[in-house]
């Protein structure tokens, strides 16, 4: 019986694709939209909000057609509603947080992506322009161990 010689080679790169890309997968990636509506309500929709610990890709599109909203994210068991505020109110204090993450600034209508190494906690995503967090700009995200 004549075997071919490519049988073996078939094989191993079968196997290797098969393998391979639990290892080489890139980021976890976590859409984010940002809006407001005419009625002054404010918001953060997420596609999910828990992934595993490790890199994760923020895909961040303001959906708003007048309004610049920005991304953060911190690591806090506080309640948003527990936040801390700066003296006129309208906005969280971002000193009072420590390892704060900025996603960065997004004009209407636009996206931006940003990746970052997440370890398990809990975290809140939010807007901190001026009134968009009191206006409800902000949800919950968990990366579970």
């Amino acid at each position: 019986m004549i075997r071919s010689s490519l049988s073996a080679p078939v094989f191993v790169a079968f196997f290797v694709s098969l393998v391979i890309p639990a290892h080489a997968s890139g980021p976890t990636v976590v859409r984010a939209e940002l809006w407001n509506k005419p009625d002054g309500s404010q918001g953060v929709t997420l596609s999910t909000d828990h992934v595993k610990p490790g890199k994760v890709q923020f895909q961040v599109k303001n959906a708003s057609t007048d309004e610049d909203h920005e991304l953060l994210l911190v690591m806090t068991d506080l309640a948003p509603a527990d936040f801390p505020t700066d003296a006129s109110g309208t906005r969280v204090d971002e000193d009072k947080f420590k390892g704060l993450k900025e996603l960065g600034d997004v004009h209407p209508g636009k996206s931006r992506n940003t990746t970052l190494t997440l370890k398990a906690g809990k975290y809140v995503l939010f807007c901190n322009e001026q009134g968009h967090f009191n206006a409800g700009m902000y949800t919950a995200f968990t990366v579970e161990p």
